[in-house]
């Protein structure tokens, strides 16, 4: 099961509701479209750097595969698979953010 996020503004506060409240809403989403045995991959512009409340929260469910640089580290990859073969950091390509690569085995 593949979701793309981004993340509401301003960084790190989770928007409105809070960091917290963003991460429950995509867990939620998670668990009532993903199918028994899928594995989950979360990722995009969070719009939080590692020590922000949403990701924080996403850690309880989801293990962080990678972290990009840009912005503090507000690009990242989650999944609920554990088996990461490799990972890089594709740069820029013109974007203010870098492109990620992930390659999990399933």
């Amino acid at each position: 099961f593949f979701i793309n996020h981004h993340g509401p503004l301003p960084v790190d506060t989770g928007g409105m509701c809070g960091g917290e409240a963003t991460a429950f809403n995509l867990l939620k989403l998670i668990a009532n479209n993903a199918h028994s045995g899928d594995v989950a991959i979360l990722v995009g512009d969070f719009n939080a750097g590692p020590q922000a409340q949403t990701l924080q929260s996403l850690g309880s469910r989801l293990h962080n595969v990678y972290t990009g640089n840009s912005f503090g580290g507000v690009d990242n990859v989650l999944s609920s698979c554990t088996n990461v073969v490799a990972t890089q950091n594709l740069g820029s390509g013109g974007s203010d953010h870098d492109a990620l690569e992930a390659v999990i085995q399933l």
